[in-house]
């Protein structure tokens, strides 16, 4: 091989490296492509969350302040019947 063969391919080899660890090292392309992602996906859930607690909270407060409801979810979720009232269960 010549000189300027052996310089040829000496950069091919140098640039094919390089482009290697572009793309595949710990901090490459790839890496900082599923990093994103994870960051993306992380955004999203904090969304739903804040969502999520924001409606709780205002659950919480119309619990808390209007009895009517109050008494309402606690007949529904936990059967509980009002003074002078009965509660009859119906099976099919």
């Amino acid at each position: 091989m010549n000189e300027d063969t052996m310089r040829r391919f000496g950069l091919v080899t140098l640039f094919a490296v390089l482009f290697f660890q572009l793309l595949f090292a710990e901090g490459g392309l790839i890496g900082y492509f599923k990093v994103k992602r994870g960051i993306r996906a992380a955004n999203v859930s904090i969304i739903t969350m804040e969502h999520e607690n924001t409606l709780l909270k205002a659950e919480i407060d119309r619990l808390q302040n209007d009895d009517r409801y109050l008494e309402e979810v606690v007949r529904k979720k936990f059967g509980f019947v009002g003074e002078g009232e009965r509660l009859y269960r119906v099976e099919k």
